[in-house]
């Protein structure tokens, strides 16, 4: 029982110690949309998107929302362009945006003028931030994508080993346990009162 004791400890301790910095961009990035105004004067006051190119093209964009993936992926290999992406249709409008953490890319086709623009997003940390938070990767081109998406899942299967090996320790000092049901309780009633009153 005490190697298994020893175990529990030593995995707690250096899995929170993993953590950390996963755990402290997560906490940043919260904190930025939890209080975004006491960020404002770090944000730029110029227009945040940055002009790059425009021009006149006639691209083949199919109706509605078929194949729409397929498009953008066409339209960003013809401009040099790579990495992973979101697109959306709006009306005559199609907009691609190019994920990066720190420029970031947005094309704009006009179905009716027949033009594209390409504008780059201005840096700033907060939204740095905010974009390390969103960030996914699996169904994205890429090696590096798909190895955030395993970095996430191992965090969460890590946080869910540390919770666990916390648990274990916790209930091995008989002296903490009613502090402890006190403690866990109490997050659990916090929970249940929000998710029931807003």
């Amino acid at each position: 029982m005490t190697n298994w004791n020893l175990l529990f400890r030593r995995m707690h301790l250096y899995l929170g110690m993993l953590l950390i910095p996963w755990v402290m961009i997560y906490a940043l990035s919260t904190v930025l949309f939890n209080h975004h105004g006491w960020f404002e004067k770090f944000r730029a006051t110029e227009p945040q998107w940055l002009p790059l190119w425009e021009k006149d093209c006639a691209l083949d964009v199919p109706p509605g929302n078929d194949r729409l993936r397929d498009t953008a992926q066409r339209i960003l290999s013809e401009n040099g362009l790579s990495g992973a992406f979101g697109v959306q249709r709006q009306g005559q409008r199609l907009t691609i945006n190019v994920q990066n953490f720190w420029q970031p890319k947005r094309l704009t086709y006009d179905l009716e003028k027949k033009k594209l623009r390409a504008e780059q997003k201005k840096f700033a940390w907060p939204e740095l931030l905010t974009r390390l938070h969103f960030r996914t990767g699996y169904g994205q081109p890429g090696f590096l994508n798909n190895l955030w998406a395993v970095i996430v899942d191992v965090f969460c299967v890590t946080m869910l080993v540390w919770i666990g090996t916390g648990l274990y320790l916790w209930w091995k000092l008989a002296m903490t346990r009613t502090w402890g049901f006190i403690t866990i309780g109490a997050g659990a009633a916090s929970i249940l009162l929000l998710l029931f009153t807003l």
